[in-house]
This record gives C-alpha cells, sequence and structure tokens, in this order.
C-alpha cells in the first residue's frame, strides 16, 4: 500500500504556527524583563570632574540618566560639570559640598592634598581611567628626532636638542605637571621648562613654528588624543620617556553626607565599572586602571597597546614638595 503524503501546504501551515508562537513568546518575554520608567521626583546629584575626563563622564552619565535608578522613590539624573581640581580642594577644606556630591580629579596626588587641608569628607577613591605622562611633539619634529638617534628620554627636556621650545603645565596647579617634574627628577634629575599659562594653552606652540624652534609639550598621553581629535591636519606624536613614567589614576570618591545622593553616587561608581564605560573611556584615549588599551582603539588613537615602565608611586611629601616648586 503506497504510503500517503502529506499535503506541502498543511506543513507550511504548521510551521507558520511555531514562528508565530516563538515570535509571541519571545516578545512577552521582552516586554516582561524590559526596564520600567522611573516616575519619580529627579533626584540631582552632583559630580564634578577634572576637565580632561569631563567629557567622557558625561557620556556615560547620559546613558545611566535615561535608565531607571529610584532612590527612595526619586529618579537619580547625574550632572557632570569640569572643575579644576584646586579649586575643589579649597571648596572641600572650607567644607563646602553644597553641589558636590562626587569628585573625581585627575590624580590621587589631589585627594592626599584636600584631606591634608582638613577636607575630612574625601576618602581615598576609586581609579577610573589611567593615562601615563609623556613627551609629545608635532608629527615632523617626532620624526626628526628618530631620524638624528635622539633617545626618547626625560632628557629631552632637560636639555632640548635642535633648539626646541619646551612646555609644561604648572606643577602647583595639575597633576601632569607633578606628575612630569617627580618622574623627570627621578630618572634625570631636575629640569626647568616655561609653564603654560593653562591646558587649554598647552599645545598653542605646534600650530605655527613660525619662529623656528621645535615645540615639545610634557603633558598626560590622553591630553595627546584630545589635542589630536581637534586638529587632525597637524597632529603630535607621543614619545614615552624609555626611563619610566607616571600615571594619572582619575580617582572616583562620594563626599556627599546626604543618604539618598550617597545611594544614587554608589549606583554611579557600578555603572562606571560596567564594560561601556570602560570602551566609553578607551574611546576618549584613557587607558584602564591596569594601563590596558584595546588594540583597535590603540592603532586608531596611534598610542602603544601595553603601558610604558611606571616608576614607583611618589611619597604625599614628594608631591607636596612638587607642587611648590
Amino acid at each position: 500500500m503506497a504510503a500517503t503524503r502529506r499535503d506541502p501546504r498543511i506543513r507550511l501551515l504548521v510551521v507558520g504556527a511555531v514562528l508565530l508562537l516563538a515570535g509571541l513568546s519571545a516578545g512577552w518575554y521582552l516586554l516582561r524583563d524590559r526596564p520600567q520608567a522611573c516616575h519619580g521626583k529627579a533626584l540631582p546629584v552632583g559630580v564634578v570632574a577634572a576637565p580632561d575626563i569631563t567629557p567622557a563622564l558625561a557620556a556615560i552619565a547620559a546613558r545611566f540618566n535615561v535608565q531607571p535608578h529610584e532612590i527612595g522613590g526619586r529618579c537619580a539624573q547625574i550632572e557632570v560639570e569640569a572643575r579644576d581640581p584646586g579649586t575643589v580642594v579649597r571648596s572641600l577644606a572650607k567644607g563646602d559640598r553644597s553641589d558636590v556630591d562626587a569628585w573625581v580629579p585627575d590624580s590621587s596626588m589631589w585627594l592626599d592634598r584636600a584631606r591634608a587641608a582638613g577636607a575630612r569628607a574625601v576618602g581615598f577613591g576609586s581609579p577610573l581611567a589611567a593615562s601615563p605622562v609623556v613627551i609629545a611633539a608635532p608629527r615632523a619634529v617626532a620624526a626628526e628626532l628618530r631620524d638624528d638617534g635622539i633617545a626618547a628620554s626625560w632628557r629631552l627636556l632637560k636639555n632640548a636638542p635642535l633648539h626646541a621650545s619646551v612646555r609644561v603645565l604648572d606643577p602647583a596647579r595639575d597633576a601632569a605637571g607633578v606628575a612630569v617634574a617627580l618622574a623627570a627628577r627621578a630618572t634625570v634629575g631636575r629640569v626647568t621648562a616655561p609653564h603654560a599659562p593653562g591646558p587649554a594653552r598647552l599645545y598653542a606652540s605646534f600650530a605655527g613654528l613660525q619662529d623656528l624652534r621645535r615645540p615639545l609639550v610634557a603633558a598626560s598621553e590622553q591630553s595627546v588624543v584630545a589635542y589630536n581629535d581637534a586638529h587632525r591636519p597637524n597632529p603630535a606624536s607621543v614619545i614615552v620617556p624609555e626611563e619610566g613614567t607616571l600615571l594619572l589614576d582619575h580617582p572616583f570618591v562620594a563626599v556627599s553626607t546626604d543618604p539618598l545622593r550617597a545611594q544614587a553616587v554608589d549606583a554611579f561608581r557600578w555603572a562606571l565599572r560596567g564594560r561601556q564605560a570602560v570602551d566609553t573611556f578607551q574611546w576618549y584615549g584613557f587607558r584602564t586602571t591596569d594601563g590596558r588599551l584595546d588594540l583597535r582603539d590603540a592603532t586608531r588613537l596611534g598610542l602603544r597597546e601595553t603601558l610604558p615602565r611606571i616608576l614607583p608611586a611618589p611619597t604625599p611629601a614628594q608631591v607636596a614638595a612638587a607642587m611648590r616648586s
């Protein structure tokens, strides 16, 4: 007896029904697990940060704010503001925390300074993103140094070759300036170089070269990334001193005494440890806290994937002396 053939149309109907049920089940699952909106009154949380890391923090905060973070029936909203670390130290030392719930300076050096100044609310903080201090030069000048066999060294700041013009940040106002002074002193001895008016003017000499001097800048690796992002036709190259260098660690420290805001700060702290946050920091030119940089980002930014040699961390007394110098 011949086997009965099934109508192909019945088979198609069965397959279609199975797919429809699977789709409805998946849709129900997604709707069930979709985060609910936060309907409470806004709970503004102020995070003040060093200007270099503010854009990355603001991008992470924007994602945080569109997700439901309900604290005590209120919706946490992170507000990130750039503020000079020295200004924050003075405010915290006076006990003024009216608009500061968390602080992200560019270096833990500032936390020590704040505590020494009497800011008891400042703890030790959690490093978020690292950036080594390096020497930067216009690409043509960096190539000229290599072609002439001149070593990548802090000595470039002490005995500047090729009639170079050197600029560093003021150690009294900027942690990168402190780190440069300490790294140079630990390896080649004290260096003396003119201080730039501020981070915004640090790379001003890279634009023209009208006076025929070869400009060199000592600053953080991430500052070179920021400069290149705004000056693509005339990029700078990173020169990593072979003797070693120091890191800016960008610690996150809570300073709020309000219980609700303290909970919101802690929630944001956890968000800053997530994979998306790490990717955001690297997109802006920062390394992970242990100095790693994704190969893709290293290639895009023109940086080494691996961290350069790191010198021993300075003592608070050494930092204080460098700031006074």
